[in-house]
Parts: C-alpha cells; sequence; structure tokens
C-alpha cells in the first residue's frame, strides 16, 4: 500500500466511517484521474481493505468501471491507525 492508497482510505473513511459513500464524493477530495481511481479501489478490494458496490447503471456517482459506492472495511481502518 503506498501513500496514494491510504489517501484514498482516508479519504472514504472521513466521508462516512460506517456505510457506502460514493466514489465521486471521496474524488472530490482527493482529485484523481477517475480510471486510476476505480483501479485503485479494485487493488484495495483485493487487499481486503475496502467493499465496493458495482452498478449496472451508470450516473454522475459511478466511476467509469461502474464501482457506484465504496466503503472502509476493518482491515482498511486497521491500516489507517498504523504508523507509516
Amino acid at each position: 500500500m503506498d501513500s496514494t492508497d491510504r489517501k484514498i482510505l482516508k479519504a472514504i473513511n472521513k466521508e462516512s466511517s460506517k456505510y457506502f459513500v460514493s466514489p465521486i464524493k471521496v474524488n472530490e477530495v482527493l482529485k484523481l484521474d477517475t480510471t486510476e481511481l476505480g483501479t485503485r479501489l479494485i487493488l484495495l478490494k483485493k487487499s481486503g481493505h475496502v467493499d465496493i458496490i458495482t452498478g449496472g447503471d451508470r450516473s454522475s456517482l459511478t466511476l467509469p468501471n461502474s464501482i457506484s459506492k465504496v466503503s472502509v472495511t476493518d482491515l482498511g481502518r486497521a491500516a489507517l491507525k498504523e504508523k507509516k
């Protein structure tokens, strides 16, 4: 996990520490390319740090790879508490 991944986790956790949030809302803070954010979220999902929901319906709150909601897992919150 690099510093950008940590920033993503922090931004998701800040937006909502317990509920799913739109990755577009999270990206308002991060200002990453939406394709890069989607790729990183998929990798963070594979490592167990986030949960994602993909939606079939495209909306303005959905990333290009169809990720519509994201939340930080317990493992992700634990990673935020660790020292770098």
